[in-house]
Order: C-alpha cells, then structure tokens, then sequence
C-alpha cells in the first residue's frame, strides 16, 4: 500500500474512533495472548513494566484497492485489537525462528544452556 494513502487513512477520526472501540471492546487485551496492551489515550494508568503496544489488525489486508472500502476498513468484524508481538507472528509466521538453539561462533547451531 502507498505510504502517503496509509497515512491518510490512520491519521482519520474515523479510523481513531473505531480503534478506540476495538480495544475497549477487548477491556485492553490481546485478542489471541490476552496479555493487557497499551494504548495511547486510554490505558496511561497501565505500570510501564506491563506495557506491550497494541495494535489494531486487519484480518483482511489493506490495500490501494480496499483501503476505502469501509467494509474491510472500518468493520469492526474485520478488526482485532492484538500486542505487537503477536502481530509479528502474523505477518512473519512464514520465518521459522527457535528460542532454545543458537549459533556458536564457528556458526554451528548448537542448543543453548
């Protein structure tokens, strides 16, 4: 999507409004962690320390030829309210990461300790 239609679209009142919806709607939680997330404006009282940014995905991707089809924009049935990390994992679930191995500095994969 051009960055400059982006932009537009995520800087309108209408989409802060149904953002702000999404999230209350979810009390502030990832819809698939359910860990509390942050989000500006409405959840400040949250400590620093618990914080993990929210953000409000598409289940059907925007696009230059959708992004003002208010049915796949701004239907909140399209919308869930996710943690930055799980958003990751949408978008880059194809990348095949493991937490208990790493490269030795020969870079041999080895199991970490």
């Amino acid at each position: 999507m051009s960055y400059g239609i982006r932009k537009d679209f995520y800087n309108s009142k209408a989409w802060k409004t149904v953002r702000k919806n999404v999230w209350l709607k979810q009390n502030l939680l990832c819809s698939r962690c359910h860990k509390p997330v942050y989000v500006d404006g409405i959840s400040e009282w949250l400590p620093k320390e618990k914080r993990r940014i929210g953000i409000v995905h598409h289940k059907i991707y925007l696009d230059n030829t959708n992004v003002y089809d208010m049915n796949i924009a701004l239907n909140e049935n399209n919308l869930e309210g996710v943690c930055k990390e799980c958003h990751e994992q949408e978008h880059h679930q194809d990348v095949a990461v493991r937490k208990d191995f790493m490269f030795d500095d020969n870079g041999n994969l080895i199991k970490k300790e």
